[in-house]
């Protein structure tokens, strides 16, 4: 039996692991994936007070060295249920079960995909979710990256550094990107810009080929012959699992109160998973103390007996 248990390692749930196990709570972090979460899959973080610039997999990577030097257990699984009975919550993974006082549900979101015809097939193949991860596989080549904020500039832009030239697609007339973004993006010449283009299918043989474009205003469909796609196209939660014990909106998202406590006593959730207005690294650390700091409270005072 743990004081508490964080589903998900990224930058929210490792937070609460640091202020959990400062706050002397026995505390286990299970992460189906890597550690770091969509921080560790960015190339570059430049808004993270302290730091001008740095890699996001470093910034992880020091958090992570953090919550080990506390002595946080971790556990590398897939939490596949989550129920609570009396006053103990059970965590099932795809290997075992595990018991806490309190858990705070920090399991971020996942990317969102096209659903287009060759997305399936081509899936590890050419199309990927992570210019971090998989962009050195097509060093020289030319590649297309779907999508206008924030996330679709940065691979852009880290693509540019490695590939041949970067096709930027995306349905409205301007990228929807910060200025900081734009501002990089002016400064480099291997980047195309596509707009008013939706990708409809992905084509090749053993590995991606080509992707096929359609313009919105024309309905003129158009093909690019480049060897990777990479989809930046926005975040879904995944919370299906949690609904009983946790409300969600309309959009699946978790809803809690400013102290990052659910409808069910003990249950907290913290980070990109929980509705809020601005998803960033400083607020999923924000949402992570606050979290930490509430299950410790819900401890202290009895609740949970």
């Amino acid at each position: 039996m743990h004081d508490l248990i964080i589903i998900g390692g990224g930058v929210a749930g490792m937070t609460a692991a640091i202020y959990a196990a400062r706050s002397g709570l026995s505390t286990l972090i299970i992460e189906k994936a890597g550690f770091g979460g969509q921080a560790a899959l960015t190339a570059k973080i430049e808004n993270y007070p302290s730091y001008k610039e740095i890699e996001g997999w470093q910034l992880a990577a020091d958090v992570k060295a953090q919550v080990d030097a506390l002595g946080v257990e971790s556990r590398s699984a897939d939490v596949t249920g989550l129920s609570k009975e009396n006053d103990s919550f059970t965590v099932s993974t795809d290997t075992e079960h595990y018991q806490a006082k309190a858990v705070i549900i920090a399991n971020g979101v996942r990317r969102r995909e096209l659903g287009i015809p060759g997305e399936d097939a081509f899936r590890g193949r050419g199309v990927s979710w992570c210019a971090v991860c998989d962009g050195g596989f097509f060093r020289g080549k030319k590649v297309a990256v779907i999508g206008a904020g924030n996330s679709a500039l940065g691979d852009a832009i880290y693509l540019s550094n490695l590939c041949e030239e970067v096709y930027l697609i995306f349905r409205r007339e301007y990228p929807t990107a910060t200025k900081s973004y734009l501002d990089q993006l002016e400064k480099i010449g291997n980047i195309r810009l596509i707009p008013r283009r939706i990708p409809i299918e992905i084509k090749g043989g053993f590995a991606v080929g080509s992707l096929t474009v359609k313009n919105i205003d024309t309905d003129e469909e158009s093909e690019l012959a480049v060897s990777g796609v990479f989809e930046a196209i926005g975040l879904i939660p995944d919370n299906e699992l949690f609904k009983e014990l946790a409300e969600l909106d309309d959009h699946g998202y978790i809803l809690t109160d400013a102290e990052m406590r659910t409808k069910t006593p003990g249950l907290f959730a913290a980070g990109d998973t929980r509705q809020k207005s601005l998803r960033q690294i400083v607020t999923a650390c924000s949402d992570g103390a606050q979290a930490a700091t509430a299950a410790h409270e819900y401890l202290k005072l009895g609740k949970c007996e």
